[in-house]
């Protein structure tokens, strides 16, 4: 007796749910099938758009560089085809060593600035210094510090 109690109890929530109507079920299925044509079209524009290959190594370089060229009070080259300026915290030295560009402030604290240079030449002028730098990736930059 108890489980015809609880089966009637059972039918009559289901009979009195109204549930979906076959309307709102069309409007839903549409909306499912827009979404499926449109996402393959949109997954094929966004991967036509690579990402952008930046050398950040080497801009944070050459703003490097060029600031201490700013606060240096001397500026030249040395035997070991390197270049040293002479500024309020010391003297600081850019050299290539292993295809790196090193920083070194009073020949201590090696930074690894740049790797896989190919091309480190200066050339000294009278009244400047000119730094040609290449490497493997997309550095190509020439520059020219007053002495």
């Amino acid at each position: 007796m108890r489980f015809v109690t609880k089966s009637k109890k059972i039918y009559a929530s289901v009979s009195n749910s109204s549930g979906f109507t076959y309307l709102e079920t069309l409007f839903s299925l549409s909306v499912i099938s827009l979404i499926a044509f449109i996402l393959p079209a949109t997954f094929g524009v966004f991967s036509q758009f690579g990402m952008i290959d930046t050398d950040l190594d080497g801009d944070i370089f050459i703003m490097d560089i060029i600031e201490t060229s700013k606060s240096s009070e001397s500026v030249e080259k040395s035997d070991r085809d390197s270049i040293v300026f002479q500024t309020e915290r010391g003297k600081i030295e850019y050299q290539l060593n292993n295809a790196r560009i090193i920083k070194s402030i009073n020949n201590e604290g090696f930074i690894t600035m740049l790797f896989d240079v190919t091309t480190w030449n200066i050339i000294d002028e009278k009244r400047f210094i000119k730094l040609k730098i290449k490497t493997n990736g997309e550095l190509d930059e020439e520059i020219i510090i007053r002495k």
